[in-house]
């Protein structure tokens, strides 16, 4: 698998064979001997946030439609994801959305050099940044490298546990929907929240996956392939189902699990 995308705010290493990244720029190594050596010992990655930027407001879609489990459906108009929202064009959907709660997963780096979205400034909306990255971004937009890289996407979730944690009982609360959460891409942090979400509301697998494999209309040259999910949904199986999964990795009691498929599913 090619780097994991910059969206995911994971460690990247330079070198070997992977896919082009357009977000990613290899950062200049000239300098002294030892300067070189270091660089070749901890690689770094340079996001390119000019082009991050012009995907502002896009791989946006609603999580509702889904049929469920129990012949239940997931509802339509409550809960939404997307990419960065540091501007909101005025033909796009997002312009006209009623949200109520707008949620955001990147780092405080990314938020500082790509601006803080846009309808957290309307009316009536509460803006909650759950920082997802921060120990793995600088002002310049470096991410460190881990010694042993895992799967990506297990490691989005298993790094941030406390995050989803918080980001799930914040779903567990009244009066937060319609709601919009999403991180710079739209496609890593946000995709994996919402395959553990639809997972929860009992959406079929492979619709959740079809979910997000839909990031690649938008995002055509570093393409997410349905693997990328099969580590995630392993440990929801080894962990019982995701009952047991949301109990012992993320932290989220039966109640509130209950209270979140009651605002989120319809008969």
């Amino acid at each position: 698998m090619g780097p994991p995308f910059v969206g995911a705010a994971l460690p990247v290493k330079l070198g070997g064979t992977h896919s082009w990244n357009p977000l990613l720029k290899n950062k200049n190594t000239t300098g002294t001997a030892a300067e070189t050596t270091e660089e070749t010992e901890q690689p770094r990655v340079v996001i390119d946030f000019d082009v991050l930027r012009t995907y502002a407001a896009q791989n946006f879609r609603d999580l509702g439609g889904h049929p469920a489990a129990n012949r239940r459906r997931v509802r339509a108009g409550r809960i939404f994801r997307s990419s960065h929202l540091a501007e909101v064009p005025p033909e796009s959907p997002i312009s006209r959305l009623n949200l109520r709660t707008l949620v955001t997963l990147q780092s405080r780096a990314e938020v500082k050099h790509l601006g803080a979205p846009a309808p957290a400034s309307r009316r009536g909306v509460r803006w909650e940044h759950i920082p997802m990255g921060d120990e793995w971004f600088n002002d310049q937009g470096y991410t460190e490298i881990a010694a042993q890289p895992g799967p990506d996407h297990l490691a989005l979730v298993m790094h941030f546990r406390r995050d989803w944690r918080r980001f799930f009982k914040l779903l567990a609360e009244r009066d937060v929907y319609p709601l919009l959460f999403h991180c710079s891409a739209g496609r890593d942090r946000t995709g994996v929240g919402a395959a553990m979400l639809l997972s929860m509301l009992g959406v079929d697998r492979n619709r959740i996956v079809a979910d997000f494999l839909e990031s690649n209309l938008v995002f055509t040259q570093v393409p997410l392939t349905a693997g990328q999910l099969d580590p995630v949904f392993e440990l929801i199986d080894e962990n019982g189902g995701i009952e047991g999964f949301m109990r012992e990795v993320i932290g989220l009691a039966p109640g509130e699990l209950a209270v979140i498929r009651e605002d989120l599913l319809e008969d």
